[in-house]
């Protein structure tokens, strides 16, 4: 217990300093300008400070095994509120967004950038057959499921995704915040980049739509908007065109570059059993064993109060924010009631994930939690507007701070995992992460453009 209370008063002091150092722009050139956010200083923070050489005395207890645990197992929990926000930011523009849904449907082949621009890179490093893992997305859950069952963990491919997720895990969230501002300042459209920021990863589609947002804050609502329908539309259909457009599109370059050294067969390799060495993902470390354990009442308690801590750092945040900046989101008896909101609508959703598990309709079935959440908040928005004004009384950047802080000490463990990732690995994640935005900021910028 002393333990954990260490944690939050370090999430605390974390914020406390985050928000004191405020919103930071950075000057690159005269058309481009770095916007740096307060999430950002606080994961730099908690990674820093949770470097394993580092951890003594009171930081040891800080970031012992049970609170790193728990930061990673219980991040997807901390973050549904963030989830419920985007629901209601969609809701008002609802109508619009549907209005140019083939443009959101559009930009998801950019996807397939990830191969197109990774792939090369990664085969004229010399990576072979780790590039098959490394570049087929960003790494994120569904890639592991893909390459664990076709070629098992263990695997070169095996190795080259479990590399991209360590990447992703540590840095993506990181990349998106510096690099979409300098899309921006190029001159991409800001609501193109806002639609390729839902790119399937909560943590980094947050990092790049905040970093937007802060730098036009008049398109604020927009830019959210549109950034949390696009990771919803991701969320249905992204493991449908890794399957059936990135896997083929893949093999056929690789087969097409290797010229003859190497040659993936059309049916992929023998589906293997997952290794134990996978490395389970927030939302499966928080899953429970068995069906009997998913609807017991101290499971849901947890969560609420999992919740109830995550709504609270929130509240705290946006007041050390009133205090630096009296100009900013004031702090009402609506605010109260978003918050109230955002949890409810985070409870109704974990368990309407927790009945989809049940269901035998694949697509159902595997949907994040996160996007039930959303859902949650879409419906209940849609439903009476009241729901919208108190969520949008709650400050939106508020909202990330305390998530990558969390954030920061969950990938704590795994600082020394970085040390033994390839430097081509590395080199390979940045061009993938940079594949993925372009490709979709460009399919979006054109489709925008059509539609007028």
């Amino acid at each position: 217990m002393l333990d954990m209370g260490l944690l939050i008063g370090l999430v605390l002091v974390t914020i406390v300093i985050a928000e004191a150092i405020g919103i930071r722009p950075v000057p690159i050139t005269d058309s481009i300008t770095i916007t740096i956010l307060p999430l950002v200083f606080a994961v730099l923070i908690t990674m820093i400070l949770g470097i394993p050489v580092w951890r003594k005395g009171i930081l040891r207890r800080i970031y012992s095994r049970r609170n790193v645990g728990f930061s990673g197992a219980f991040l997807i929990i901390i973050m549904l509120p963030l989830m419920a926000r985007y629901g209601a930011d969609v809701a008002p523009r609802l109508g619009e967004i549907v209005s140019i849904g083939w443009v959101f449907l559009l930009q998801e082949l950019g996807n397939l950038g990830t191969v197109l621009l990774g792939l090369p890179i990664a085969l004229l490093l010399g990576l072979r057959r780790h590039a098959i893992g490394s570049t087929l997305g960003l790494g994120r859950e569904g890639e592991l499921a893909y390459i664990s069952e076709k070629y098992s963990l263990n695997s070169d491919p095996g190795r080259g995704v479990l590399s991209m997720y360590l990447m992703g895990t540590l840095f993506g969230a990181l990349f998106f915040s510096f690099f979409a501002p300098v899309l921006l300042g190029l001159g991409l459209d800001v609501r193109a980049l806002a639609i390729a920021s839902g790119m399937g990863s909560a943590s980094m589609m947050t990092a790049a739509s905040s970093t937007l947002a802060a730098q036009t804050p008049d398109l604020q609502d927009t830019i959210v908007s549109y950034a949390a329908a696009s990771q919803l539309l991701t969320s249905f259909i992204g493991t449908y065109t890794m399957v059936f457009l990135a896997v083929p599109l893949q093999r056929f370059l690789y087969n097409l570059l290797m010229r003859g050294k190497d040659r993936l067969p059309a049916g992929g390799a023998i589906p293997a059993a997952p290794s134990s060495a996978s490395p389970a993902s927030p939302a499966a470390e928080a899953a429970p064993a068995s069906a009997a354990t998913l609807f017991a009442a101290r499971r849901y308690a947890t969560f609420a109060a999992v919740l109830l801590l995550s709504v609270a750092l929130v509240l705290f945040t946006q007041q050390m924010k009133l205090w630096v900046n009296p100009e900013s989101t004031p702090l009402t008896a609506l605010t109260i009631g978003g918050l109230a909101t955002l949890w409810l609508f985070a409870m109704i959703g974990i368990v309407i994930g927790d009945l989809m598990t049940l269901s035998r309709v694949p697509v159902l079935r595997d949907f994040p939690v996160l996007g039930w959440v959303s859902l949650t908040s879409l419906a209940g928005c849609l439903a009476w507007g009241g729901f919208v004004d108190a969520i949008g009384a709650v400050d939106f950047l508020s909202l990330t701070t305390p998530i990558l802080a969390f954030a920061g000490v969950s990938v704590a463990d795994r600082m020394v995992d970085l040390s033994r990732t390839s430097w081509k690995v590395a080199i390979t994640a940045v061009f993938v992460f940079i594949g993925t935005y372009v490709g979709s900021a460009l399919l979006a910028q054109f489709g925008l453009s059509v539609s007028g």
